[in-house]
């Protein structure tokens, strides 16, 4: 028997035990009162004549609160005033209830597009993940209805980019925008259970550096995509996090964790993020991106390679060091740094967030006034 065929036996069988350990979870939570389906919507994003839309349908008890939290349309401030504290074990209970969920496969849910709708079904994890053509709408945001099975309906938001912009932002998550220590497992696992959202600690200066990226006076607004190998189950907290933190609401790009036929566990920062990228070069043909990550994954050689094999696509690329990075793979960041810049892409590995922004003012990516603001967040 070849490695290939070990490994698909060993997915399947993986697969199945999948699918008896949400068939245990389904029937306990029907037994709760969890039996009617609720439409978890994600922030699409596309042009004025195509847009890609997510969602997931899961089940819920009738009456339930919407999953997707209540996040304004962005005007650059941070958004709603924080929730109340919770106690430890009742964090602990929230946290774990984002991952026993149950979802509905295979079934129905309709798209209220404003070209007309549009019947998708959902798959084996009660994902939906499609294009819809549109006859053309304005640039913005817009909101998009849908439903499905039990009478579900969800509204999701979806970001047009202006085709005046010709400048997005891609930035990673874990320990780029808020510190997870995501290659610290206890310290992963201490922040995503324990750790309330209004607790969640942002990277000092982060906020205000990509509101100066995304916004210049007098011109349209930039698009700005979130990237990470963080599982769909945090959506609804990220997407808290982002507004709480008066970071730039955009589409989050994240991943399912669990058995496929593309890994055992989950997809790889290495086929995870690149797809994406390319996906997005491929969806906003007129965009250039800035790439923003960190050191503490793969993110210098990811976007180092998006830079050599595109190099008219990307603005900057911009790697924050993480702590504890020891000088051997700084040494190395910074080689791949000097290799990329040579090709005519600027890449530049940085301790902070001013650092950022003062590179990016010289190149023209965001006024050099902001630079000010960003150090005077970095220093509250």
């Amino acid at each position: 028997m070849t490695e290939s065929d070990r490994r698909t036996r060993t997915t399947g069988a993986l697969l199945r035990l999948e699918d008896v350990v949400e068939g245990g979870i389904a029937t306990f939570a029907q037994l709760g009162g969890h039996r009617h389906p609720m439409i978890v919507p994600f922030i699409g994003h596309g042009t004025t004549r195509r847009i890609r839309l997510g969602a997931r349908l899961v089940l819920g008890r009738r009456n339930a609160e919407p999953v997707a939290p209540a996040v304004r349309i962005p005007d650059g401030q941070p958004g709603e005033s924080p929730p109340s504290p919770r106690s430890r074990r009742a964090t602990l209970g929230v946290s774990l209830a984002r991952f026993l969920t149950v979802e509905v496969p295979r079934a129905t849910v309709t798209i209220h597009a404003p070209g007309g709708d549009v019947v998708v079904r959902t798959d084996r994890e009660g994902y939906v993940d499609h294009e819809v053509e549109m006859p053309d709408v304005a640039p913005g945001w817009h909101e998009i209805r849908l439903t499905g099975p039990g009478g579900a309906t969800a509204a999701a938001r979806v970001l047009v980019v202006d085709p005046a912009v010709d400048v997005g932002v891609v930035s990673d998550v874990d320990d780029t925008i808020l510190h997870t220590g995501l290659t610290r497992g206890l310290d992963f696992l201490k922040a995503t259970l324990l750790t309330d959202v209004e607790e969640r600690t942002p990277l000092p200066g982060a906020a205000a550096l990509y509101r100066a990226l995304v916004t210049k006076p007098g011109k349209p607004e930039r698009p700005m995509f979130y990237v990470s190998t963080s599982p769909w189950n945090l959506h609804e907290m990220l997407l808290q996090f982002v507004s709480l933190r008066g970071f730039p609401l955009g589409p989050l790009m994240l991943t399912d964790w669990g058995p496929s036929h593309t890994g055992l566990f989950r997809i790889g920062a290495q086929a995870h993020k690149p797809a994406l990228v390319r996906r997005l070069f491929d969806e906003h043909p007129h965009l250039r991106l800035v790439l923003i990550g960190d050191s503490g994954q793969e993110d210098p050689e990811i976007y180092a390679d998006i830079a050599r094999e595109q190099p008219d696509r990307v603005a900057a690329v911009y790697i924050r060091r993480t702590t504890g990075i020891d000088f051997g793979r700084g040494g190395e960041i910074d080689a791949l740094a000097a290799e990329v810049t040579a090709l005519g892409v600027p890449m530049l590995a940085v301790d902070d967030s001013v650092q950022i922004a003062e590179h990016a003012a010289k190149i023209g990516l965001i006024d050099a006034a902001t630079v000010e603001t960003v150090r005077a967040e970095l220093a509250d």
